[in-house]
C-alpha cells in the first residue's frame, strides 16, 4: 500500500493541474478520517513498541502479545539485551519477505534462549481488540487485531468442539512481522521476517505473527534484496520504546479498528462491499496519526 500523508484539504483531488471547487467534487471517504475526533484514535503502549534504526531511517513495530505471548516475550528479552543490534537481513526476497535476526548471518543461527513453541493461531476469546470486518476468499471471517490483519474461523464452530476453541491467526500481509523457524513447528528462536508482499496463502497458520509495522514501512522497502544480498542491510539498533527518551520518539496514534468512522470509511472506499465481502484484506490498514499528520 502506498503511504499517503493526509491533512484536511489535501484529500481533494487535482486534475489537469487545476483544483476544482469543493462543490464540484464527489464525496471523499477519507475526509471522515480527517474530521474524526480524538475518541476515534488510540495511543500505543511503549512497552509493546519497538523502535528500529535502519540505514534508510526509523521503523516502528507494534507488538501483539495477545496473538503470540511467548514470541513477544522472547523478542523483547533479546531486544533489551542488544542481541539484534548490527545483525544483517540475510535473506530478502522481492514481493515476499525480508529475514534477519541470525547472528551467523546464514539462516542457521539463533540465540542462547530456548526455542519457542509455535503460536500459529489463538482462541479468539484470548485475543483482545479483534474487530471483524467481513469475509474473503481465504477465511470465513477477516478483520484486524488493532493494526494486525487476521483471519478467523466462524464463531459457530465453538459449540461443536470439545475444547470450545475458535481459531484466529495473523495474516501475512505487507508490513506484518512474523517469526522464522526451521522445519519443526516449535523451532523459532531469534530469527524473524517482515512481509514485503501478500504471502497469506504461503505462510498463514504456518508461521507465528507477532506484530506489525506501525510506521516506517517506506524505510523497510529499501532493504537490499538477495539470497543473500550482495550488500546486506544491517539492523543498526533495536530498542523497546519504553526505554527510549521521550524526545526521540514520534507521537504515534492509530485509528481504532472498531471505530464507526473507520468502518464507514471501509465501505465508502469500496474496501468492503455491501454483503461484507473483503476484496483484499492486505489493502486494509488502519490510519495512523504521526506527530499530528494522518497516514493511510
Amino acid at each position: 500500500m502506498v503511504r499517503k500523508l493526509l491533512t484536511g484539504a489535501a484529500f481533494f483531488a487535482l486534475a489537469s493541474g487545476a483544483a476544482f471547487a469543493a462543490k464540484d467534487l464527489p464525496p471523499n471517504p477519507a475526509q471522515k478520517i480527517v474530521d474524526a475526533g480524538d475518541s476515534e484514535w488510540r495511543g500505543v503502549d511503549k512497552e509493546n513498541l519497538i523502535a528500529v534504526d535502519l540505514p534508510a531511517g526509523p521503523l516502528y513495530i507494534e507488538l501483539r502479545p495477545d496473538l503470540a505471548p511467548a514470541h513477544v516475550a522472547q523478542i523483547k528479552t533479546l531486544v533489551r539485551r542488544g542481541f539484534y543490534d548490527g545483525l544483517l537481513f540475510h535473506r530478502v526476497i522481492e514481493g515476499f519477505v525480508a529475514q534477519g535476526g541470525d547472528p551467523k548471518g546464514d539462516g542457521t543461527g539463533g540465540s542462547d534462549l530456548p526455542n519457542i513453541k509455535a503460536e500459529f493461531a489463538r482462541d479468539s476469546k484470548d485475543v483482545s481488540d479483534f474487530t471483524v470486518i467481513g469475509r474473503d476468499r481465504i477465511a470465513a471471517r477477516v478483520g484486524l487485531v488493532d493494526g494486525v490483519p487476521v483471519g478467523a474461523e466462524p464463531e459457530s464452530l465453538r459449540s461443536f468442539r470439545a475444547d470450545r476453541a475458535v481459531r484466529v491467526w495473523g495474516a501475512h500481509c505487507q508490513g506484518v512481522m512474523s517469526m522464522a523457524r526451521a522445519t519443526p513447528p516449535d523451532s523459532a528462536n531469534s530469527q524473524f521476517f517482515l512481509v514485503i508482499g501478500d504471502a497469506r496463502q504461503s505462510l498463514d497458520q504456518r508461521y507465528t505473527v507477532w506484530g506489525w509495522i506501525i510506521d516506517g514501512l517506506e524505510n523497510a522497502r529499501r532493504i537490499e534484496r538477495g539470497e543473500p544480498p550482495k550488500r546486506p542491510t544491517p539492523l543498526v539498533r533495536m530498542r523497546i520504546a519504553a526505554d527510549v527518551p521521550e524526545a526521540e520518539l514520534p507521537k504515534i496514534e492509530v485509528m481504532r479498528s472498531d471505530s464507526v468512522v473507520f468502518q464507514t470509511y471501509l465501505k465508502e472506499a469500496k474496501l468492503v462491499d455491501e454483503t461484507g465481502f473483503v476484496k483484499d484484506l492486505c489493502d486494509i490498514k488502519p490510519p495512523r496519526r504521526i506527530n499530528g499528520k494522518i497516514e493511510l
